[in-house]
């Protein structure tokens, strides 16, 4: 069966799409606007770090948040009301029911929705997690679905909408499909620039870096300024160690895209001068304010940089996001443990083990405050439960022994 026809049984099938199952095991980061790295703090370096906290720091910081806050306004208000948007498309698709097109750029509209809530996530958002699937997609992913079924249905011919249903199906998993999808939209219209850019980044996906290569190569000789395009290749080059071509790639789409955030992201995490690195997460601050990766990054840097308010600051804006992101509940608890601000440590670190998963960290860091308040028998309570789940804790062990 060709591919056409499979796309088009799918679209007309009374079975619905996210009842589906598929075994695939794939790794989905959307690369325009996702990141394949998240900044995280192992259970190893969140003991050191409480342990090791800098005596001295060598610099002092360039950006100021609430200066970028502000800019990041100004930006806002010239920028397009997406909610105005979407109201111009609803009120055309009501008044005229057959109008493909609305359809399929209403589709486009949620899928935009859903990157900026991947990246953005809330506890009142359409997702709390960074991920879908095809068994429990985001609120906008079903939507963009729905809607450009309901564009191809008015109109099969249409190569950008095949393209987008690829996107839709790269987004949720089901990598079979949505090539399918794409090849049926290169095949209705060879010259469709998004087209190449989509296979280029399933190929990716698929970490077949070669063929990445061939259609983001291919995208950029169609479109020489397609930032996304530099984006994608940076993360090729990543994905085959090669830092320096990641970077290089990345600088060349923010000058083609001074707004594409990713890049600047990516940029941060590897970036080994502070001070740079803390630009580039501003940066995506300034341009996406709430990013919760950036956020956390960057506090992270402002923390190991020897500037705990700010840092406070931005674990603090970060859990408004995300009342239950467990490593900045620790951190925040952590600085307040430093600073012997125990009662508020213990909150910070009850509320970390509240949220499950046997932290260990979290309750040998616990029993530390007990101990430095005296409190002996809930020291050791905590520090022979960390025994109890992990033989041999170091840290637990040396905290029984400082009781003895």
């Amino acid at each position: 069966m060709n591919p056409v026809t499979k796309v088009n049984r799918r679209i007309v099938s009374d079975v619905h799409l996210f009842q589906r199952r598929t075994s695939i095991k794939w790794r989905c980061l959307y690369m325009g606007t996702l990141f394949l790295t998240k900044v995280m703090v192992s259970s190893l370096q969140r003991w050191v770090v409480v342990l090791f906290l800098p005596l001295g720091f060598w610099f002092l910081l360039a950006c100021n948040s609430d200066q970028a806050n502000q800019k990041a306004g100004e930006e806002r208000k010239s920028a397009p009301d997406a909610e105005a948007v979407l109201k111009d498309l609803n009120r055309r698709i009501a008044m005229n029911g057959s109008d493909a097109t609305a359809y399929a750029e209403r589709a486009d509209w949620w899928l935009q929705r859903d990157r900026d809530v991947s990246v953005n996530t809330t506890d009142s958002g359409l997702a709390v997690s960074a991920e879908a699937s095809p068994d429990q997609p985001r609120e906008a992913l079903r939507k963009a679905m729905a809607d450009i079924k309901s564009a191809l249905l008015l109109d099969t011919g249409n190569a950008l909408f095949y393209c987008i249903l690829g996107e839709i199906y790269t987004r949720i998993g089901l990598i079979s499909e949505a090539d399918d999808a794409l090849r049926v939209a290169m095949a209705r219209n060879p010259s469709l620039v998004r087209a190449y850019l989509r296979r280029g980044e399933l190929a990716l996906i698929n970490r077949q870096y070669s063929v990445a290569f061939k259609y983001l190569n291919e995208a950029l000789r169609r479109d020489k300024r397609l930032a996304e395009a530099y984006l994608l290749k940076g993360m090729t080059h990543l994905e085959q160690k090669d830092t320096t071509a990641a970077r290089s790639a990345w600088l060349t789409a923010i000058e083609q895209d001074p707004r594409l955030y990713a890049a600047y992201l990516e940029l941060g995490l590897r970036e080994p001068d502070p001070r740079l690195a803390h630009r580039y997460f501003s940066n995506v601050l300034e341009i996406r304010p709430g990013h919760t990766e950036a956020l956390y990054a960057r506090a992270m840097l402002l923390q190991g940089q020897g500037y705990p308010d700010s840092a406070r600051q931005d674990y603090r804006a970060l859990l408004q996001l995300n009342k239950s992101h467990r490593d900045a509940l620790f951190n925040l608890a952590y600085l307040d443990l430093l600073e012997q601000k125990y009662d508020p440590a213990l909150q910070g670190f009850d509320r970390v083990i509240a949220l499950g998963s046997a932290d260990l960290p979290a309750l040998a860091n616990r029993g530390l405050c007990y101990e430095m308040m005296d409190r002996k028998a809930e020291a050791s309570a905590d520090y022979r439960e960390c025994l109890r789940l992990q033989k041999g804790y170091p840290q637990a062990l040396q905290g029984l022994n400082r009781l003895k």
